[in-house]
């Protein structure tokens, strides 16, 4: 995990629909315009959409990231599990991921982050994500580092609070420029697609972005957060990597 000087991550949630596109399109383009790339979170089923898929895949094509968001669509009932996944047993988080995994890699999206909800994130499902390649664990106030076994609490920056919508604006921008003048390692900020239904959101976004970028923050995905060592998995076999002697045990 990187550890030294300011870096910006940009991330966009709520893709999906032609109208949703639309603003994500033109999001993107204007954070590239400012040499952002941004981490794209996408959840399995919003890639039942053809257009959705093909979307993410030309935005990679540009430097943009995609982060599995959950694994809501491919088992019933498994985004509520996963919004509050405290007590997720390893096995259980495993199946889920796999499954997940499957959607994105199918379509030529695969990542090594992952995105959740909640904070609380049981010691099962962090396993599960170590064992299933992943590197980095977001959540709304905390990163889980899964190659050094290692959390950082680093907020979000969303636009919520008790405000009105300026205040809510306002707050994002000055809690943007704070961070990076304090000298953080990291500053997030979280952007939906409905959000960007509103022009003073979007405004608030760009005016917080190129704040960061003017007093030197560094623009970077989640991706490269993630430590390029990585564990080799074990193969079929083996426990560990070490060859099993019964492999009716593996």
């Amino acid at each position: 995990m990187m550890s030294v000087g300011t870096r910006l991550v940009v991330s966009l949630h709520g893709i999906g629909g032609a109208e949703a596109l639309d603003r994500c399109e033109r999001f993107a383009a204007d954070m590239q315009a400012r040499g952002v790339a941004l981490s794209l979170l996408v959840a399995p089923a919003e890639l039942t959409d053809p257009a959705v898929s093909d979307w993410l895949l030309r935005r990679r094509a540009r430097g943009d990231f995609p982060v599995l968001h959950g694994v809501g669509g491919v088992f019933h009932n498994a985004e509520s599990a996963f919004d509050a996944p405290r007590f997720l047993p390893r096995h259980e988080a495993g199946l889920w991921l796999a499954a997940a995994n499957a959607v994105l890699e199918a379509r030529g999206l695969s990542t090594e982050v992952f995105a959740v909800r909640a904070n609380r994130v049981s010691d099962g499902t962090l396993r599960a994500l170590r064992e299933s390649g992943f590197g980095l664990c977001a959540g709304p106030a905390v990163l889980h580092d899964l190659r050094a076994e290692a959390t950082h609490r680093v907020d979000a920056r969303v636009f919520t609070g008790p405000r009105g919508e300026v205040g809510r604006c306002r707050a994002l921008r000055l809690g943007t420029e704070r961070s990076v003048l304090a000298g953080r390692w990291l500053t997030r900020l979280a952007v939906s697609a409905a959000d960007l239904l509103a022009p003073r959101r979007r405004l608030a976004v760009a005016d917080a972005v190129d704040g960061a970028l003017a007093r030197g923050a560094v623009p970077v995905t989640y991706d490269q957060l993630v430590p390029r060592e990585r564990a080799p998995r074990p193969v079929p076999g083996t426990r560990g990597g070490i060859p099993n002697p019964d492999p009716l045990t593996s």
